[in-house]
Protein backbone atom coordinates (compact mmCIF):
# COMPACT_ATOMS: atom_id res chain seq x y z
CA UNK A 1 0.00 0.00 0.00
CA UNK A 2 1.74 2.89 -0.71
CA UNK A 3 0.69 6.06 1.35
CA UNK A 4 3.15 8.58 0.04
CA UNK A 5 0.43 10.54 -1.47
CA UNK A 6 -1.76 10.67 2.48
CA UNK A 7 -1.01 14.09 3.98
CA UNK A 8 -1.08 12.50 7.46
CA UNK A 9 1.78 10.38 6.28
CA UNK A 10 3.31 13.43 5.01
CA UNK A 11 3.11 16.05 7.91
CA UNK A 12 4.95 12.41 9.58
CA UNK A 13 7.56 12.01 7.60
CA UNK A 14 8.18 16.07 7.35
CA UNK A 15 8.17 16.16 10.96
CA UNK A 16 10.65 13.13 11.54
CA UNK A 17 12.82 14.65 9.01
CA UNK A 18 12.44 17.83 10.98
CA UNK A 19 13.28 16.19 14.51
CA UNK A 20 16.25 13.76 12.77
CA UNK A 21 18.06 17.20 11.62
CA UNK A 22 17.75 18.32 15.05
CA UNK A 23 19.03 15.61 16.86
CA UNK A 24 21.98 15.52 14.52
CA UNK A 25 23.02 19.83 15.71
CA UNK A 26 22.49 18.54 19.55
CA UNK A 27 24.56 15.92 19.13
CA UNK A 28 27.25 18.02 17.61
CA UNK A 29 26.66 20.82 20.32
CA UNK A 30 27.21 17.83 22.74
CA UNK A 31 30.70 16.72 20.48
CA UNK A 32 31.91 19.80 20.88
CA UNK A 33 30.88 20.61 24.53
CA UNK A 34 34.47 21.00 25.67
CA UNK A 35 35.71 22.60 22.43
CA UNK A 36 36.70 26.39 22.85
CA UNK A 37 34.92 29.07 21.84
CA UNK A 38 31.93 26.69 20.26
CA UNK A 39 28.31 27.79 20.87
CA UNK A 40 25.39 25.79 21.22
CA UNK A 41 24.11 25.56 17.79
CA UNK A 42 19.71 24.55 17.09
CA UNK A 43 17.13 24.31 14.51
CA UNK A 44 14.03 26.38 13.38
CA UNK A 45 11.09 24.11 13.82
CA UNK A 46 8.75 24.33 10.75
CA UNK A 47 5.53 25.60 10.97
CA UNK A 48 3.36 22.64 11.22
CA UNK A 49 0.01 24.07 12.58
CA UNK A 50 0.03 25.89 8.94
CA UNK A 51 0.89 21.95 7.43
CA UNK A 52 -2.47 20.62 9.61
CA UNK A 53 -4.42 23.12 8.54
CA UNK A 54 -3.82 23.20 4.82
CA UNK A 55 -4.22 18.95 4.85
CA UNK A 56 -8.08 19.53 6.60
CA UNK A 57 -9.04 22.16 4.09
CA UNK A 58 -9.60 18.77 2.11
CA UNK A 59 -7.82 20.45 -1.35
CA UNK A 60 -7.12 18.34 -4.13
CA UNK A 61 -3.55 19.36 -5.28
CA UNK A 62 -3.58 21.01 -8.97
CA UNK A 63 -2.91 18.55 -11.53
CA UNK A 64 -1.43 19.25 -14.45
CA UNK A 65 -3.11 18.20 -17.70
CA UNK A 66 -1.65 20.37 -20.47
CA UNK A 67 2.03 21.52 -20.63
CA UNK A 68 1.07 25.26 -20.50
CA UNK A 69 -0.88 24.71 -17.45
CA UNK A 70 1.35 26.02 -14.30
CA UNK A 71 2.49 23.66 -11.13
CA UNK A 72 1.50 23.91 -7.62
CA UNK A 73 4.42 24.91 -5.63
CA UNK A 74 6.71 21.83 -4.24
CA UNK A 75 6.42 21.47 -0.49
CA UNK A 76 9.28 22.70 1.33
CA UNK A 77 11.05 20.07 2.62
CA UNK A 78 14.34 18.94 4.41
CA UNK A 79 15.93 22.70 4.38
CA UNK A 80 15.92 24.14 7.89
CA UNK A 81 17.64 26.93 9.11
CA UNK A 82 20.36 26.22 11.57
CA UNK A 83 20.93 29.43 14.32
CA UNK A 84 22.92 29.95 16.99
CA UNK A 85 20.18 31.18 19.59
CA UNK A 86 21.87 33.73 22.22
CA UNK A 87 23.02 31.65 25.26
CA UNK A 88 21.18 32.26 28.75
CA UNK A 89 24.16 31.29 31.05
CA UNK A 90 27.40 32.78 31.44
CA UNK A 91 30.02 31.47 29.28
CA UNK A 92 33.32 29.11 30.48
CA UNK A 93 36.61 30.39 30.70
CA UNK A 94 37.54 29.15 27.42
CA UNK A 95 34.33 30.70 25.65
CA UNK A 96 32.37 27.61 25.28
CA UNK A 97 28.65 28.28 25.16
CA UNK A 98 27.11 24.28 25.66
CA UNK A 99 25.77 23.13 28.57
CA UNK A 100 25.34 19.59 28.40
CA UNK A 101 22.94 19.05 30.63
CA UNK A 102 20.59 21.35 28.36
CA UNK A 103 21.51 19.88 25.35
CA UNK A 104 20.55 16.20 27.74
CA UNK A 105 17.25 17.31 28.18
CA UNK A 106 16.74 18.47 24.68
CA UNK A 107 17.74 15.19 23.42
CA UNK A 108 15.35 13.23 25.90
CA UNK A 109 12.67 15.57 24.50
CA UNK A 110 13.57 14.81 20.55
CA UNK A 111 13.37 11.20 21.39
CA UNK A 112 10.39 11.05 23.23
CA UNK A 113 8.48 13.17 19.87
CA UNK A 114 9.92 11.46 17.88
CA UNK A 115 8.38 8.38 19.42
CA UNK A 116 5.31 10.17 19.96
CA UNK A 117 4.83 10.69 15.85
CA UNK A 118 5.87 7.31 15.05
CA UNK A 119 2.87 6.28 17.31
CA UNK A 120 0.78 8.39 15.65
CA UNK A 121 1.90 7.15 11.95
CA UNK A 122 1.72 3.52 13.07
CA UNK A 123 -1.67 3.95 14.68
CA UNK A 124 -3.16 5.53 11.50
CA UNK A 125 -1.49 3.08 9.05
CA UNK A 126 -3.07 0.29 11.26
CA UNK A 127 -6.29 1.90 10.92
CA UNK A 128 -6.08 2.42 7.15
CA UNK A 129 -4.90 -1.47 6.94
CA UNK A 130 -8.14 -2.32 8.87
CA UNK A 131 -10.46 -0.52 6.84
CA UNK A 132 -8.92 -1.81 3.71
CA UNK A 133 -9.25 -5.73 4.71
CA UNK A 134 -12.90 -4.65 5.76
CA UNK A 135 -13.51 -3.43 1.84
CA UNK A 136 -12.01 -6.38 0.80
CA UNK A 137 -14.31 -9.00 2.21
Amino acid sequence: MDMSGLSIVNIAKNKLDYLSERQKIIATNIANSDTPGYIAQDVQEPDFASQVKESLSHRLPMTVTNPKHMASAPVQGGAYRVYTPKPDTALTIDGNGVNIEDQLNEASKIKSEHERVLTIYNKYKSMLQTANTKINI
